[in-house]
Formats: structure tokens, C-alpha cells, sequence
């Protein structure tokens, strides 16, 4: 029997697709991957690591990640801030140390360091005004991409950060918290 993928947004009152958005065909792609938890087990890795998040104005930061191969990235949680429904101001690169172009150099995700809007995907799945937060809670739907990203070799990954926020707030500028979470599938030992 064939089933047909559905948006588990589908039913949410809060969302809606626009033209333009890939998010309906990402989800067609990974809807038989979320049924398979006998094969993968979904799995959330951030970076910066928590210590590194807070970078100051104009700042640059790199690190490194690992994801085990064989595992399947598809998309990114950005946190956004409930006044302005926007992630912090920064721009990104992810840089895939084991796919390699036809030079030798290693597959960058963007073409260029890419805003951090255009990874945000501001589509609440709930809000909340939970008393003991005071901006209340929001939970949001990922940034799918267009296709899933295959994670080979041994798995390392570079992601380099550089604040666009400025400012003149105190003795170093301003500074902002910086994170970005990827979502993956990972296998499992043994998959039926």
C-alpha cells in the first residue's frame, strides 16, 4: 500500500506553506526515514560547544564537529527571539571536511557565508505563556534542506561563525549568543 508523506504541519493552525518554500518535498524525502526507528535514532548536535557560545562584536569563531558517518543531516534549528521572531545577527559557513570538488577542496554548504536568517525557519508548533518563563516558550519547526546531506568518511565538520551585530554596549561592543543546532539521523548498529 503506498502512503502518501504528510507535514505533521499539515494540522497545525499556526503554519502554513508559502510558494516558494521546499519545506512540502524535504518532508515527502524524509518521512519514511522518521518512520524507520528501527535503523535511525534522531539525533540533535550544536555548535559552538555551550562554553563558546557568547562572541563579541564583529567577532569571528571556528570550530570543529562530529557527526558519525552514515548518519543523514536534515535541516537546522535556530533559536529565534519571541520579540523580534528572528535568530541572533550573524553570519555562517559549514564546511564538510571529507566531500571534496574536482580541485581537492572541501564542500562548503553556501557559495558564501550565509546570514542566519536564512537558516531560522520561524514556524511555531506551539507558544506558550508558561508563567516561569518571561517571554513565554515557543517551539518551532526546523530549516529543512532541500535534500538530505549523506555524512562520509570520518565525519568532520568545520563551521565558522562571524557576528554582524556590531554595537557600542559595553567595554568589548556588544556581544550575542550564537548557537546552531543540526538535525540528523543516525544509524543504528543493527537496522532490520
Amino acid at each position: 500500500m503506498i502512503e502518501l508523506a504528510l507535514s505533521p504541519l499539515q494540522w497545525d493552525p499556526l503554519t502554513r506553506d508559502y510558494y516558494g518554500q521546499w519545506d512540502a518535498y524535504s518532508i515527502a524525502q524524509i518521512a519514511e526515514l522518521a518512520k524507520r526507528t528501527d535503523c535511525y535514532t534522531l539525533k540533535f548536535y550544536k555548535a559552538p560547544a555551550s562554553q563558546d557560545e557568547l562572541i563579541g562584536a564583529f567577532q569571528y569563531v571556528a570550530c570543529g564537529l562530529h557527526i558519525p558517518p552514515g548518519s543523514l543531516i536534515f535541516g537546522f534549528y535556530l533559536p529565534a527571539q519571541p520579540s523580534t521572531s528572528l535568530p541572533g545577527s550573524y553570519n555562517v559557513q559549514i564546511t564538510d571536511m571529507n566531500l571534496r570538488d574536482r580541485d581537492g577542496n572541501p564542500h562548503q554548504f553556501f557559495d558564501e557565508p550565509i546570514p542566519s536568517v536564512f537558516l531560522g525557519n520561524y514556524k511555531p508548533s506551539y507558544l506558550t505563556a508558561d508563567p516561569l518563563q518571561t517571554s513565554g516558550l515557543i517551539s518551532s519547526f526546523p530549516s529543512l534542506l532541500p535534500a538530505i546531506h549523506p555524512v562520509t568518511g570520518d565525519g568532520l565538520f568545520q563551521l565558522e561563525f562571524w557576528d554582524t551585530l556590531g554595537g557600542d554596549s559595553g567595554p568589548a561592543g556588544s556581544s550575542q549568543r550564537i548557537e546552531l543546532v543540526i538535525g540528523c539521523f543516525v544509524p543504528k548498529e543493527k537496522c532490520s
